[in-house]
C-alpha cells in the first residue's frame, strides 16, 4: 500500500449519531489524538463533552462547502458517521477536505458489503448503491493525494468498530485505500438462540419464513413504507449471498487492528444485566 503521513488531528462528523459517541469516546481517551466535532447548526452541541471543540456548519453539508472549507484546515483525518439519508452529501464534505489540506478520509460506510448486487437489489439506495458511490468517489481522488479507508462491519452487535477507526488511523500505512473487514461475531440466529437458552434456562421462540417475510418487506418499501427495513436488513444478514457472509470471501483485519478476542455469551451477559 502507499505510505500515510502521521495522523493525529482527527475531526468527527456524525457524532450524535448511534455510532459518533463512541467514536469521539474512542479518540479522546487516546492520546495520541486530538479531536474535535463538526456537525450541523440543528444539532444538539450540549450532548457533545464539553472539553472538545465543536464547530457548526449550516442546515445541508451541500451548501456549506466554503465554510467547510475553512472550519477543516489543519485537521489531518476525518471521520464521517454522518446519518445513512444524507451520505450523498458526503461529496461536498470529501471536496472541501480536498481543498483544506486533509489527508485523510473514513467515509459513513459501517455496515453491509455495498459491493454486493444482491444486496443493492434489495435495499434503498441510501443503504448499498449511495454507499458505494462515496467509495468510489473516494477513490477517484486518490491522484489528488487524499487516501481513505472503509469499514465493513456487519449489523452492530457489540460497538468495536470505534476501536478499529481508532486503530486504523494509529497505523494508517496498513489501512490506506481499502476496504477493512471487521467482526465480533460470525454467528446464526440459531447460535444467538442457543446461546440465550444457555444463559436463561428458557427462550421463547418462534419462526418466519423468510422468503414470505422478504416478499412483505418489499411490498411495504414499494409504497414508501420504510417499516420493512429491518425485516429486510435481517434478511440479508442472514441469506447467504447477499453479503452478510462477508467472511466467507474476505480476510479479517480483525489482527491487523489489534482488536481483542469476544466471546458471544459474555456480550449476551452484558445485555441481560
Amino acid at each position: 500500500m502507499c505510505s500515510s503521513p502521521l495522523i493525529r488531528k482527527v475531526i468527527i462528523i456524525g457524532a450524535g449519531g448511534h455510532l459518533g459517541p463512541h467514536l469521539v469516546s474512542a479518540f479522546d481517551t487516546d492520546p495520541h489524538f486530538q479531536v474535535s466535532i463538526l456537525s450541523r447548526a440543528s444539532s444538539d452541541c450540549s450532548r457533545f463533552p464539553s472539553h472538545i471543540p465543536s464547530y457548526c456548519v449550516g442546515e445541508n453539508y451541500d451548501t456549506s462547502e466554503s465554510e467547510l472549507v475553512e472550519l477543516l484546515r489543519g485537521q489531518d483525518a476525518i471521520i464521517s458517521a454522518i446519518a445513512a439519508q444524507a451520505v450523498q452529501q458526503q461529496k461536498t464534505i470529501i471536496n472541501a477536505a480536498l481543498k483544506a489540506g486533509v489527508k485523510y478520509f473514513v467515509p459513513s460506510e459501517f455496515g453491509h458489503d455495498t459491493r454486493n448486487e444482491q444486496l443493492a437489489q434489495l435495499l434503498p439506495p441510501f443503504l448499498v448503491t449511495q454507499k458505494r458511490q462515496i467509495v468510489e468517489y473516494l477513490q477517484s481522488k486518490e491522484v489528488e493525494g487524499l487516501k481513505w479507508t472503509a469499514f465493513v462491519t456487519g449489523p452492530f452487535f457489540e460497538i468495536t468498530t470505534a476501536l478499529a477507526v481508532k486503530n486504523a488511523l494509529l497505523e494508517p500505512i496498513k489501512a490506506t485505500n481499502t476496504y477493512l473487514f471487521i467482526e465480533s461475531f460470525n454467528v446464526s440466529q440459531n447460535g444467538i438462540l442457543s446461546a440465550l437458552g444457555r444463559l436463561t434456562g428458557r427462550w421463547d421462540e418462534s419462526y418466519q419464513n423468510a422468503e414470505e417475510e422478504k416478499r412483505r418487506a418489499l411490498e411495504e418499501l414499494s409504497q414508501g413504507n420504510f417499516s420493512g427495513l429491518p425485516t429486510l436488513m435481517r434478511y440479508v444478514t442472514c441469506v447467504e449471498g447477499c453479503g452478510g457472509d462477508y467472511m466467507n470471501y474476505e480476510a479479517s483485519a480483525n489482527g491487523l487492528l489489534s482488536l481483542p478476542e469476544e466471546r458471544l455469551e459474555s456480550a449476551l451477559q452484558k445485555l441481560l444485566e
